[in-house]
């Protein structure tokens, strides 16, 4: 989960940060106004605690939550770490990664407690802009607010900054003097909270306007340019990352002169009902049904996703069902999808509906959860049913040039399942 790293850091493409304008500071308004006056840092409270530990020279450990514009290797994580390393050479730091791929905050807030505070950081960032693009604000703010308050309920010393990315489709936004819709939910918890924030992607729309960047293009074709990305979201590690880690860079050299100890009080939460209190749900140590096989040690998919999802269960015979009872808002559910997971039928409170846990990203295994919420907060009963029902799993794959060479890869039509995510209290479970 955590790592350290040796000496012999080399920070690669650093002085990409030259082209960088001076610092700017202040309030985030989600009023419209140019590119030109867009701010992209907002210090607020600082990072004091962190910066205090940095300067004494004590174990500082820094984590990373979001998706997979954060889990790359050699991108703005690592550039920004290893800067930190060598910027503070006296101070022994610690990473934490618990990045994972096509993920929103919506799970990252389940996931607080295992994969980050368990560690105990100093420093968290927090980065889902991209991810969190369709879901709505009110969403956004109960997912978010519970990130903060999760945090600094197991820590009130620990340090939160959010940070903002950009895909192509939202670019416009921020070529108009504004924030994406994402970005400015979580503005909106991040000022209530005092929380420093840093959007990566607002010199990335400068330097494409100035003509020095070409957003989306192949690098060969670009000769004196900088070529931020191949696929319209994530950046290059030789171009585009480095222009994101030279903009953490810089504000951390703004907020690093306000050290000291300040313990962050939780007081009235900004939306009553946010997702404080969501839990991550272990499943049985045990099998509970022949319908459902807890997946051997050895087995491949727990290999390869142990390190986040240390039990999986697998739906290994038609007509594996679950049931549950709860009282709560919200419930989810952390599973895999890939060429064995297939349709599930669902029927919350008596009202039946499919769900399809496979897409066009299918052809690999991946983490991935659902959600039924916005529930009256009462007592509900809910089946899940595993039919095994066969579809045109080759006609999905098509949508991006997929075809299937081994059949038998997808001839199952299983769910493969990590853990249950609750907003309230699970009052019965039944495995059939």
């Amino acid at each position: 989960m955590f790592r350290r790293i040796s000496a012999g850091i080399v920070l690669t493409f650093f002085l990409l940060g030259a082209y960088l304008m001076q610092s700017q500071s202040g309030a985030y308004a989600q009023t419209k106004t140019s590119l030109a006056r867009l701010e992209e840092f907002h210090q607020r409270g600082g990072l004091p605690n962190f910066f205090q530990k940095v300067k004494e020279g004590r174990e500082v450990k820094v984590a990373y939550i979001g998706g997979s514009i954060t889990e790359a290797g050699e991108g703005w994580r690592t550039l920004t770490y290893n800067w930190l390393r060598i910027h503070f050479p006296h101070t022994p730091f610690t990473e934490i990664n618990a990045t994972i791929g096509g993920t929103g905050s919506n799970l990252g807030v389940f996931r607080m407690e295992r994969d980050v505070l368990a560690y105990q950081p100093d420093l968290v960032f927090v980065e889902f802009a991209v991810n969190d693009a369709g879901r709505s604000a009110a969403q956004l703010h109960q997912s978010m607010e519970g990130i903060v308050r999760k945090t600094w309920k197991a820590n009130p010393n620990t340090e939160i900054c959010f940070v903002y990315t950009v895909s192509e489709n939202v670019l416009q936004n921020l070529l108009d003097g504004q924030y994406q819709p994402s970005a400015q939910a979580m503005e909106t918890i991040a000022e209530y909270y005092q929380i420093p924030s840093i959007h990566m992607g607002v010199e990335v729309a400068r330097l494409q306007k100035e003509g020095k960047l070409i957003f989306t293009g192949k690098p060969e074709e670009h000769p004196g340019k900088i070529v931020f990305t191949t696929d319209k979201v994530h950046p290059l590690s030789k171009s585009g990352h480095p222009v994101y880690a030279s903009v953490v860079r810089k504000y951390f050299e703004v907020m690093e002169k306000k050290a000291g100890n300040q313990s962050h009080r939780l007081d009235k939460p900004f939306v009553s009902d946010n997702w404080e209190g969501g839990q991550l749900l272990a499943l049985p140590d045990q099998s509970p049904s022949a319908h459902w096989q807890k997946l051997p040690a050895d087995h491949e998919l727990v290999k390869s996703f142990a390190k986040f999802m240390p039990t999986i269960y697998g739906a290994v015979t038609p007509e594996a069902t679950l049931r549950l009872q709860f009282k709560g808002t919200t419930l989810g559910f952390y599973d895999l999808i890939g060429p064995g997971s297939g349709l599930l039928e669902v029927t919350l409170d008596g009202e039946k509906k499919e769900v399809q846990r496979f897409d066009q990203w299918g052809n690999s295994y991946r983490k991935s959860s659902f959600y039924l919420e916005g529930l009256p907060d009462g007592v509900h009963e809910i089946t899940i049913r595993v039919p095994g029902t066969a579809f045109d799993k080759a006609s999905i794959l098509q949508k991006r040039n997929i075809t299937i060479d081994n059949p038998s890869r997808y001839a199952e039509n299983g769910w493969y399942l990590g853990n249950i995510l609750l907003v309230g209290a699970l009052l019965d479970s039944k495995w059939e």
